[in-house]
């Protein structure tokens, strides 16, 4: 069977098209093949398929659309390929019947074969690579946020092959089609420089110095009319060079990524990679009621663990400091979390890294992770196991904080835990990850109903007295003690402070039998898990 994403979602047996249903249920497949091999929950599936809140049919929906594709994708020993798995669905498919993984084995040879200097068989390699696509990644596919940034990371890799081919080929020299193909590559991805940067050294180096002069001042401008900035060092080290004439341009060029800078004076066109420290935690929450307490145990138990006083000097060893926080869906462990995480900072000098999980698979996290730590684009491995082993090799001599937000279940954690004893990873998700070898389960349960009023009127600015006491201790009944839930009646409370608090509590009431939802702005609960 082939299976293919790369392009138009299609799937063969033999020469046979199969039907995949209409486009939610193409969805489905592309969700379950980007996470092939590993359970998908129902929760990720769900915000796969739709934006915004679900429509009630939505588990029975895509409950319908496997059943379809289980009775569709059929291989030629009549096995089908679509299994259901508490708590979601599975698709078993082999690396050599997916495009993207066929992909992925061919970016790597190339990369390795431009490492040994065989820039010929390097070319082979990212040319039999892009030729399996056909199209944007899953182009034919409605693409929700959650499965956009999938697929776009699939897109912005193959632009990275597209460059590395074009870097082969022109350490090859005498390729006649290779500035066509520039000129073509440059007008399809006017904002990347490195596309740029080879299109002036190809020019050059067939004696058309003025066209190499004008092409840098076409990328320039492309740069500042859409981008608002100046050329990078690279590209305006390249320029340099070509108007000194540079003798060095005749030879292979150098490696021109954006991510680098020049390690020596401008005329050696010598660059190196450019480390950094990641600091991505998200910003803390200003008001934190009713929360010291897990807190202080997160930190506590990191920095007992972590501290300076507890690694061996030298390069540390052994697995990570887990905390597992758990809590109902709007209780506030993302909020408890980053606070903790932030406290922490001091404690873990080589960079704190985070990552949503709703939004994001394994495979995704682990290139997101990479390139924070400093691995380039191409070289991120899209295999989720490859990746893994790849970030363990990375995180192995630093001594990181890695925040993951939101996760369904502990096989979608395990792929992403750092290999020293020195790092520290805080896990949040709305149940107990018991089967996940933690070092500390800390539970967020609901506010009491006092700091709960604390929180409405701290938030709102709306003073507790006698009379306001009961209408703010309904508002907390309808909330559940959730922190999300109180902070979005608050924000509603702040933004009509004339409205009386009986009235707001009346209105609630009445939305809560119309609909599932409570909302302000960008703030939105389900009222299921405010039950």
């Amino acid at each position: 069977m082939k299976f293919q994403l790369l392009g138009p979602v299609e799937v063969w047996c033999g020469a046979e098209s199969l039907p995949l249903g209409p486009s939610k249920q193409r969805a489905l497949l592309v969700a379950l093949l980007l996470d092939r091999g590993h359970v998908v929950p129902m929760e990720r599936l769900l915000e796969v398929l739709w934006d915004g809140e679900p429509p009630n049919s939505a588990v029975s929906n895509i409950r319908t659309y496997a059943s379809r594709l289980r009775g569709a994708i059929i291989d030629g020993w009549r096995r089908p390929r679509v299994h259901g798995r508490p708590p979601g669905y599975l698709i078993e498919v082999d690396d050599d019947e997916l495009d993207t993984a066929v992909f992925a084995n061919l970016a790597g040879a190339g990369y390795a074969a431009l490492a040994d200097g065989k820039p010929d068989r390097a070319a082979t390699y990212f040319r039999d690579a892009l030729d399996l696509w056909h199209g944007a990644a899953g182009e034919d596919v409605p693409r929700s946020r959650c499965l956009d940034r999938r697929l776009s990371a699939l897109d912005e890799q193959r632009l990275a092959v597209v460059e590395e081919w074009i870097n082969a080929r022109q350490q090859t020299h005498g390729d006649p089609d290779l500035i066509a193909d520039l000129r073509r590559l440059t007008e399809s991805h006017p904002l990347r420089e490195r596309l740029w940067g080879h299109l002036v050294l190809a020019l050059y180096r067939v004696g058309d110095v003025g066209a190499a002069l004008t092409a840098f001042q076409r990328a320039r401008t492309v740069l500042i009319e859409d981008l608002g900035v100046e050329p990078g060092p690279d590209l305006v080290q390249l320029h340099q060079a070509v108007l000194a004439r540079d003798p060095a341009l005749g030879g292979p060029v150098a490696q021109l990524r954006a991510e680098r800078r020049p390690a020596v004076a401008p005329r050696a066109l010598v660059t190196t990679v450019t480390t950094w420290t990641p600091r991505e935690l998200p910003v803390t929450a200003p008001t934190l009621i009713g929360r010291d307490r897990e807190v202080a145990s997160v930190v506590a138990t990191v920095a007992a663990r972590c501290g300076e006083d507890a690694v061996p000097a030298g390069k540390p060893a052994g697995m990570p400091t887990v905390v597992a926080i758990h809590g109902p869906s709007g209780a506030g462990a993302s909020a408890v979390a980053i606070r903790a995480a932030t406290e922490l900072i001091p404690v873990f000098p080589d960079g704190q890294l985070y990552a949503d999980l709703r939004a994001a698979g394994a495979a995704q996290v682990l290139g997101w992770f990479l390139r924070a730590l400093g691995t380039p684009a191409g070289q991120v491995p899209s295999d989720v196991e490859e990746a893994a082993a790849r970030f363990r090799s990375a995180s192995a001599d630093r001594r990181l904080l890695i925040l993951l937000d939101n996760a369904a279940d502990e096989a979608q954690v395990r792929p992403l835990l750092s290999a020293t004893s020195g790092s520290a990873v805080i896990v949040t998700s709305a149940r107990k990850l018991a089967a996940l070898d933690a070092t500390a389960h800390v539970k967020v349960a609901p506010l009491s109903d006092d700091d709960a009023i604390r929180l409405l009127a701290t938030i709102s600015g709306t003073a507790i007295s006698a009379a306001s006491k009961h209408s703010l201790q309904t508002l907390v009944e309808l909330c559940g003690g959730l922190p999300l839930a109180l902070r979005i009646v608050a924000a509603r409370l702040a933004s009509a402070p004339d409205v009386p608090l009986d009235r707001l509590a009346a209105e609630l009431i009445a939305e809560r039998r119309r609909s599932r939802a409570l909302s302000c702005g960008d703030l939105r609960i389900s009222y299921r898990s405010a039950a």
